[in-house]
């Protein structure tokens, strides 16, 4: 791999190579931090390593473009090699806000937190055709009724239900094949999530929904004594669904918890159908119980379906008691 950085550097930037390290964080692709000695001295370089659909680098610079056209804050893209699958980004400057949330004061959190809420709102703005995943330049995956060249008029459905089922479900039936797991706890999951379809349901024009945000992706600077955000990254889960969808990391951060950071977070964003959240959070750590199944991590794949089925037979029985 050293050889093809070495190589993209002279290519893009006529430049020799002074560090390279392998970031080891991320969900979809290799990632190289690179000091060279030519401005601008430090790149990323992103390698494609996930052929799933809805996961490439073509993707991310159109989501990119897209967030970068309402003047949100995402690395400049110096270089994309669409043939040899490989981008390179600008380093961020600025601190990524995970590693210094917790020294933050209260009266910082809140402050940085109607912040966090504005730039939301920003991207929510972004209005797209139809409901799926964004895949390479912009076109989406919509998951369309089948009909038949006879019959006229299919059957009306939600595009927003049938693109967020689809995939819970496929992690669902993921699930099911591992046999110890017990048949009650399938049978509640489907109960509760049918029981919530209305308020989980969304008409209006899906908008872009970056899939993954949170405090780890956030950069930050503190200019004065404000903190602003200088940087947002990694857009490989972005799709285009409901708003409601970017509150689910948020929550399960615990913004939801405090009530002024809450109420600092719809200052910034607008009014948050948080009932919808809860119940997205419990559906979305159903799913990464299935991803820890997958990697052979039973204990907390274990621990993580306990919690989410006591929160599950909680609703259901105050469905029960309405």
């Amino acid at each position: 791999m050293e050889d093809k950085i070495i190589k993209i550097i002279k290519k893009e930037f006529d430049a020799k190579i002074i560090e390279i390290k392998k970031i080891t964080e991320g969900y979809s692709h290799y990632m190289y931090d690179v000091k060279i000695n030519k401005s601008p001295f430090q790149i990323i370089i992103r390698f494609l390593n996930n052929k799933e659909k809805g996961v490439n680098l073509g993707k991310e610079k159109y989501v990119s473009d897209l967030m970068r056209s309402k003047n949100i804050p995402v690395p400049k893209i110096y270089s994309f090699n669409e043939k040899e699958d490989y981008m390179v980004l600008e380093k961020l400057s600025g601190i990524q806000l995970d590693t210094i949330w917790d020294s933050l004061s209260q009266k910082e959190k809140i402050q940085i937190t109607k912040e966090i809420g504005k730039m939301l709102s920003k991207i929510h703005s972004i209005k797209l055709e139809a409901f799926g995943y964004i895949q390479d330049k912009g076109k989406i995956d919509s998951d369309i009724a089948f009909k038949f060249k006879t019959i006229k008029e299919p059957l009306k459905y939600s595009p927003r239900l049938r693109g967020l089922l689809k995939g819970y479900l496929i992690d669902l039936n993921r699930l099911i094949s591992y046999k110890y797991l017990p048949k009650e706890f399938f049978s509640h999951y489907i109960k509760f999530i049918c029981n919530n379809l209305d308020i989980l349901d969304y008409n209006k024009k899906p908008v872009l929904a970056h899939g993954d945000y949170m405090t780890g992706h956030l950069f930050v600077q503190k200019q004065n004594i404000k903190y602003k955000i200088v940087g947002l990254i990694d857009f490989e889960l972005s799709t285009a669904s409901a708003p409601v969808d970017d509150f689910i990391k948020l929550h399960r951060q615990g913004f939801f918890n405090n009530p002024n950071i809450k109420k600092a977070l719809k200052e910034g964003y607008g009014e948050i159908n948080e009932k919808a959240v809860e119940i997205l959070r419990i559906m979305r750590d159903i799913s990464f119980a299935q991803v820890n199944f997958e990697s052979g991590n039973k204990e907390l794949g274990d621990k993580i379906i306990r919690e989410s089925w006591e929160k599950i037979k909680k609703d259901l029985m105050l469905k029960i008691n309405k």
